[in-house]
C-alpha cells in the first residue's frame, strides 16, 4: 500500500509538470502555469502526508500550501489582466 501511495505522489508531480507546461503553452501565462503546478504539488504532498504521520510531514504539507497561496496571490497582483484592444474596423463604402 505504501508503494502505491508513493507512486501516486510521483505521478501527481509528473502530471503537474505536464499540466503546467500545457497551461503555459496555451497562453495561461506564468501565473496560471504556476498555480496549476502548485495544485499538483499540494496533492502530492497530501499523499505523502498520508504515509508519514509526523509533525515534520504535517509542517511540510502546510508550508507547501502556504507557498502556493503566497505565490499565486503575488503573481495575480503583478500581472494585471490585459487591456482590451480597441481597433477601428470601419470602412468607407466605395464611391461609385
Amino acid at each position: 500500500m505504501d508503494e502505491a501511495v508513493r507512486t501516486a505522489a510521483v505521478l501527481a508531480v509528473v502530471m503537474g509538470l505536464v499540466a503546467a507546461l500545457a497551461a503555459l503553452l496555451r497562453g495561461g501565462g506564468p501565473g496560471g502555469a504556476m498555480a496549476v503546478l502548485l495544485d499538483f504539488l499540494v496533492a502530492a504532498g497530501l499523499l505523502r502526508l498520508s504515509l508519514a504521520q509526523t509533525w515534520t510531514a504535517i509542517a511540510v504539507a502546510a508550508l507547501t500550501i502556504v507557498i502556493r497561496k503566497v505565490v499565486v496571490a503575488a503573481l495575480s497582483l503583478r500581472t494585471p489582466p490585459p487591456a482590451p484592444r480597441l481597433t477601428c474596423l470601419t470602412r468607407r463604402a466605395p464611391e461609385a
